[in-house]
């Protein structure tokens, strides 16, 4: 597939001072200019830097998120790989910007939720999202999601590119899933970290989702997109005489000036100096579209650390990478990973001296085709399954206690867990109820047989002692193995009732927590209403189980009067007249338990009628609570646009008065003007008349004159 050429596209972004910052004198010394313009003017210098584009220190993470990520998101919907990473100096707001808090979310919460809600507008797509954590630190690594204590390296795959050999990677279901494991990987960050601040200075943090999609039910080859979310380590430059870098950011720091610096391109990019510069080497001039949010602090102080930044941030626009669509050929690797396996396999065991290169070639091979079987979906589930109780024990030691507690449509994985093992346990035992129940039909079958068998060996006329005794023996004996199987049966049956009686109560305890949740009302509706017909289907099944083991007791019975009968068996008087009763009050017992059903089912289907009303009622209720709320608000709106009127006419009002007041104070002021204008000149002309006349008064024919 061919690949298209795209740059990296630069986006700034300057805090405002905090609190703190200007009650020790600190002044902003940062403006942006424009739409991608950031000035840094300090110590009488003036210097500008162009970026892609650039926000001021009024603007909201959503308004980033919604104007320069969003589209990215698409993109990797559409199976190409992303990277958004926050670049910059120490305390100037990359946390704020990927994590946010509550009131104004950051990049990661943004993306989690629009992913999902994007996903599920994707009709007739099946997709599979996992997610991992990475914190590397002093080129060490640590799984955020999963801190344990083993070894981690990276790898590269042909399927999975470089990654981390040892991260947990786990399977993701829903947004809040997502951002609850981010919410936890942030926690388990800085845990035990003697200085926060140089903490922060020195590690890095790099958040993964991936995301793969293929056509419902379809044989079609379907597409995988990894997204990756990175915040990079402070990148201070030192005050020392050779501005040493700090060693957080030392390795992306000569990746930046290798790839995108003039004097320095066309040389060679020192990926491998560092694990962080490794692991984004598809990030920075790779097979990714790539996103800078540069952060930058308005603080005179960090004067140079926001000049360092904004430098490197102009070698990164410069940067090309190679983009193209990931296709997701998982089975067919794993085809080709098999072949070549097995033509070194004949060629070692047919040389009479292996070649090393030959199977240290094949070791390597059968150890990608080991991971590249780990990239199905089932082995993903499976694996994250797996993960998930590790994280439990890890992540307590490590003080996070906020696992995920499973939402009111999943339930509790450990009663889903009970509720799947009583299941299995209930399957087992109505196999052996299945086998068992077979087993006596035999017997009953073999039982009528004989029965049969011996009713016309006598009727024949032939009776021999010894041939009588024999079958009489076997009818007995076959009587006594069908008691055995019936009892063994009926305590099989005991077991299922009981197990079907704690699976209930463990369905009754699910939906107790259910309900206690906040939920919509007509979802609750629907799940209890399943939940009445499967109860019904089960009450219908344990009754049929039972008409069935009346129908064998039933039987059973026939078989020992045919046995009686065949033995010349009278019935005295006083037993026919006990049978002709029990017969006579099963009859009357009939009717009268057939009207119970009837009665039974007219009851259901008046419970069933009022519930309904009920639901209705209280969804009319709430229609009308809404409907008065609505009510209440638009009176307060009129209210309110009332008010606003009068004051808006209040405000005209004075606005004229003060127009009119304004337009006779100048006319006013005019006239004043005129009127000193003449006293001036009046003076003018007393004063020269009072130096003529030597300093004496001058009278008014002096003056006239």
């Amino acid at each position: 597939m061919p690949s298209e050429n795209i740059k990296i596209k630069v986006v700034g972004r300057c805090r405002p001072l905090t609190p703190e910052e200007i009650a020790k004198g600190s002044k902003s010394v940062v403006n942006i200019q424009g739409k991608d313009k950031i000035i840094i003017n300090a110590a009488g210098k003036e210097q500008s830097y162009s970026l892609d584009s650039a926000f001021g220190a009024d603007s909201k993470n959503a308004d980033i998120y919604e104007s320069k990520c969003d589209a990215l998101l698409h993109r990797a919907l559409e199976g190409y790989n992303i990277t958004i990473m926050a670049f910059g100096a120490t305390g100037s707001g990359k946390s704020y910007l990927m994590s946010g808090n509550e009131e104004d979310p950051g990049i990661v919460p943004l993306l989690s939720q629009k992913l999902f809600q994007n996903l599920k507008q994707r009709t007739g797509k099946e997709y599979m999202v996992t997610a991992s954590f990475l914190e590397i630190m002093d080129e060490k690594m640590l799984d955020l999601l999963n801190p344990h204590n083993n070894p981690m390296t990276l790898r590269q795959h042909i399927i999975k590119g470089i990654f981390v050999d040892g991260l947990s990677e786990m399977v993701v279901q829903s947004a809040e899933d997502l951002a609850q494991l981010y919410d936890q990987g942030l926690h388990a960050r800085c845990i035990g970290a003697a200085d926060v601040k140089a903490h922060r200075e020195r590690a890095h943090a790099i958040f993964t989702i991936t995301v793969e999609q293929k056509e419902h039910q379809s044989s079609k080859i379907g597409v995988r997109s990894t997204i990756t979310l990175v915040e990079l380590a402070g990148c201070e430059i030192s005050e020392s005489a050779n501005h040493t870098v700090v060693a957080g950011n030392q390795g992306i720091l000569k990746v930046l000036s290798a790839l995108g610096d003039s004097k320095q391109k066309g040389g060679h990019v020192p990926y491998r100096e560092s694990l962080v510069t490794r692991l984004l080497q598809d990030s920075l001039g790779g097979n990714c579209i790539t996103l800078m949010l540069v952060t930058v602090s308005s603080r005179d102080k960090a004067y140079q650390e926001t000049h360092t930044a904004l430098q490197y941030a102009q070698y990164t626009k410069t940067i090309q990478n190679h983009v193209k669509m990931n296709l997701d050929d998982t089975q067919d690797i794993i085809s080709e990973l098999r072949h070549e396996i097995s033509k070194l396999r004949n060629k070692i065991t047919s040389a009479s001296e292996p070649n090393r290169d030959d199977v240290a070639k094949m070791e390597d091979l059968i150890k990608d085709l080991q991971l590249a079987k780990k990239q199905t979906w089932e082995e993903k589930e499976r694996l994250s399954g797996q993960y998930e109780e590790e994280r439990k024990i890890n992540l307590a030691n490590k003080g996070v206690l906020e696992w995920v507690m499973d939402s009111m449509k999943k339930g509790s994985r450990e009663l889903q867990e009970k509720i799947l093992l009583l299941q299995k346990e209930r399957d087992l035992i109505s196999e052996q109820y299945k086998a068992k129940r077979k087993d006596v039909d035999e017997l009953k079958e073999d039982l009528q047989k004989k029965i049969m068998d011996y009713t016309k060996y006598t009727e024949s006329g032939k009776k021999s002692e010894s041939e009588t005794k024999k079958l009489v023996t076997a009818i007995h004996e076959l009587k006594e193995r069908l008691k055995r199987e019936t009892e063994a049966l009926r305590k099989i049956k005991d077991n299922l009732s009981l197990v079907q009686a704690r699976q209930q109560q463990e369905r009754e305890h699910a939906r107790a927590q259910m309900t206690g949740m906040k939920g919509n009302a007509e979802l609750r509706q629907k799940v209890e209403l399943e939940e009445r017909k499967r109860m019904e289907q089960e009450h219908k099944a344990m009754i049929d189980e039972e008409m069935e083991k009346s129908k064998l007791d039933v039987e059973s019975e026939l078989a020992e009067i045919q046995m009686r009968e065949a033995d010349g068996y009278k019935y005295s008087t006083k037993e026919g007249a006990e049978l002709e009763r029990t017969l006579a009050q099963l009859r009357a017992d009939k009717p009268v338990i057939a009207m119970k059903l009837q009665t039974m089912q007219k009851e259901k289907e008046y419970v069933e009628a009022e519930l309904e009303d009920v639901y209705r009622m209280h969804n009319e209720q709430l229609e009308l609570q809404q409907l008065q709320h609505y009510q209440t608000f638009r009176r307060y709106r009129e209210m309110f646009e009332e008010q606003k009127a009068a004051i808006d006419q209040r405000y005209r009002q004075l606005l004229e008065d003060c127009i009119q007041d304004s337009v006779f104070l100048s006319s006013r002021n005019s006239e004043l003007a005129t009127e000193n204008q003449s006293l001036k000149q009046y003076i003018a002309v007393m004063k020269d008349a009072i130096t003529k006349l030597g300093g004496k008064i001058p009278s008014a024919v002096d003056l006239n004159g």
